[in-house]
C-alpha cells in the first residue's frame, strides 16, 4: 500500500468518525429535548390537576359552609378552572365504597315538604363478599311533621328509623312506601363494596323504570394551565350527612334541651 491509499483511508476514517460524533450528539440533542418537553408537560399537567383540585375544594366548602351552590362556570379561585354538575335524570348510581365508608341518599324534595318521592323499592348490586348495612328515616310528607317516640308495646316497623343488613351482592329492598320521604345511609361492612349500583323504582321487586335520584350531583371540574388539561370528577349528595344519626342513643333522666 502506498502513502496515497494511506492517506485515503485516514481521511475516510476521519469522516466516520466525525458522522458517528454527529449522530450521537443528534441523538443526545433530541433525548434532552425530548425530555425538557415531556418535564415541562408534566410540570404543567400538575398545575392544570392542583387548579381542578383548587375549584373541587372551592364547591365543597361554599356547599358544605355556606349552602350555597356554585353556578356552572368559573370554579371562582383565579385560576383556570371551570366546573359541570348535574342533578337530573341520575337513575343509577355508580360507587365504590371503602370499607366502613357510607353514602347518604337524601330522597325528597327539601323546598316542598307536602310531595312524596314516591319510593317502593330500591335495587342494590356490589362486587365482593363484604355487607351492606342500610339505614332510613322516613316522615310523612307534611307541611311540618314530629319524629314518633318509642313507647311500650309499639311495633319496631313503626319507628321512623330502621336498619337492615344484605350480603348477597344483589338485593331489591321492598320496605319503603311510596307516600313517605326519606333519608337513608348505605354503608359497606367488613370489605370494600365495589361497582356498588344503587336504582329506586316507584313499584315493589324493581319490576318498574328507575327513579331519578334527587338531590346528588355530579361534579365535573376542568382545571387548564397553558396547554395541558385535567379533570376532576366528584359524586357527592347535596345536603350534608347527616352525621352519628344512625349510630347511637343518648339515654337521661333529665328533659334535654337543645
Amino acid at each position: 500500500m502506498n502513502v496515497r491509499d494511506q492517506k485515503g483511508n485516514v481521511l475516510l476514517y476521519a469522516v466516520l468518525t466525525i458522522a458517528a460524533i454527529f449522530s450521537t450528539t443528534l441523538v443526545v440533542s433530541r433525548i434532552v429535548q425530548s425530555s425538557i418537553i415531556q418535564t415541562r408537560y408534566i410540570n404543567n399537567s400538575q398545575a392544570a390537576y392542583y387548579a381542578a383540585e383548587s375549584g373541587a375544594e372551592k364547591a365543597l366548602y361554599e356547599i358544605r359552609k355556606n349552602n350555597n351552590l356554585l353556578q356552572e362556570g368559573s370554579c371562582e379561585i383565579g385560576l383556570q378552572c371551570d366546573l359541570e354538575y348535574s342533578d337530573e335524570d341520575i337513575r343509577e348510581l355508580k360507587l365504590d365504597l371503602a370499607e366502613n365508608e357510607s353514602v347518604q341518599l337524601d330522597l325528597f324534595n327539601p323546598n316542598d315538604n307536602t310531595d312524596a318521592y314516591g319510593l317502593e323499592s330500591m335495587g342494590l348490586r356490589w362486587i365482593g363478599s363484604g355487607w351492606l348495612e342500610v339505614s332510613y328515616v322516613s316522615w310523612d310528607p307534611l307541611s311540618s311533621f314530629r319524629w314518633r317516640n318509642y313507647s311500650p308495646g309499639m311495633d319496631i316497623s313503626d319507628l321512623p328509623v330502621q336498619k337492615m343488613l344484605y350480603s348477597d351482592n344483589r338485593v331489591a329492598i321492598n320496605s319503603f312506601s311510596s307516600n313517605k320521604n326519606y333519608r337513608v345511609r348505605i354503608k359497606a361492612l367488613y370489605q370494600d363494596a365495589k361497582d356498588l349500583t344503587l336504582s329506586m323504582h316507584p313499584s315493589d321487586n324493581l319490576t318498574s323504570r328507575a327513579m331519578a335520584v334527587p338531590n346528588y350531583l355530579n361534579w365535573k371540574f376542568t382545571g387548564s394551565f397553558q396547554e395541558s388539561n385535567q379533570i376532576l370528577t366528584i359524586a357527592m349528595p347535596r345536603y350534608s350527612p347527616t352525621v352519628g344519626l344512625y349510630d347511637y342513643v343518648l339515654f337521661s333522666e333529665e328533659i334535654i334541651q337543645k
